[in-house]
């Protein structure tokens, strides 16, 4: 992607009740590109799981964040594309919009001349709106540290012997940002109890408490935390997230 904005994967993260989809949503609506909500990804061996109060283990998530990894590569890489395509072809139209300026300007009058100039002159530019479309957004709990290295790509599996050694280079087909919502246990608490519907227990949010590792901003690579509190709204989030990933060059 020479001259271009590397493929990008934001990872809404944080535990069931955190918000992950609202926020991924929103914030993809923000920066003008595609969502998807992980749990949309989990295979029905694992909803099912879950749905009887199972916890998954590295196994059941292994082919799911793997899924999730190439699902952000392929989205953020065919907007792009698609991008690039109409970036193309307004170029190859305002070409063809000169060419017949040209054309013209030797056999119309100085009157005509003057207002087709003009006309030419008031064409828009090609659209701003395609300028984040390298990016895709996914809400995933992410809870381990090595979760997040499968996510970013620096190791091939979760059993690889890589995965007990530092991180060092990173992947270059895809940029891996993780976005943590971080909430006290009590909010999450009253959150899941009042949550209706869903496949995830009250049960299930103790269980992934235990196995998160909260990921440490100065010490992980691509992670940035954004603090919920309950009075914290969406919008509030999605601007928290929005002048981070501008800090850091992502957007």
């Amino acid at each position: 992607m020479t001259g271009q904005a590397m493929a990008t994967l934001v990872i809404v993260m944080g535990t069931s009740g955190s918000g992950k989809s609202t926020v991924g949503s929103a914030l993809s609506a923000a920066l003008g590109c595609a969502f998807v909500d992980g749990d949309d990804l989990h295979p029905a061996s694992n909803v099912d799981k879950m749905s009887r109060g199972q916890p998954l283990n590295d196994q059941d998530r292994e082919p799911w964040l793997i899924t999730i990894r190439r699902t952000g590569l392929e989205l953020a890489t065919s907007q792009t594309l698609a991008s690039d395509a109409l970036r193309n072809k307004e170029k190859s139209q305002s070409a063809k919009l000169a060419e017949v300026y040209e054309t013209s300007r030797q056999s119309t009058s100085q009157i005509d001349l003057a207002a087709e100039s003009s006309s030419i002159r008031a064409k828009p530019q090609p659209s701003q709106a395609h300028s984040n479309k390298h990016i895709a957004v996914i809400a995933c709990s992410s809870l381990k540290l090595i979760y997040r290295r499968l996510l970013r790509g620096t190791i091939p599996s979760l059993t690889h012997p890589t995965a007990s050694q530092p991180e060092s280079q990173l992947p270059s087909d895809l940029q891996v940002i993780h976005i943590y919502l971080d909430l006290s246990k009590q909010l999450l608490e009253h959150r899941m109890s009042n949550r209706k519907g869903h496949f995830m227990k009250l049960d299930m949010l103790y269980s992934q408490l235990d196995t998160l590792q909260v990921p440490d901003e100065h010490k992980e690579f691509g992670v940035i935390k954004v603090k919920v509190e309950s009075e914290t709204t969406t919008d509030e989030i999605v601007k928290d997230a929005m002048d981070q990933l501008k800090q850091r060059g992502v957007i």
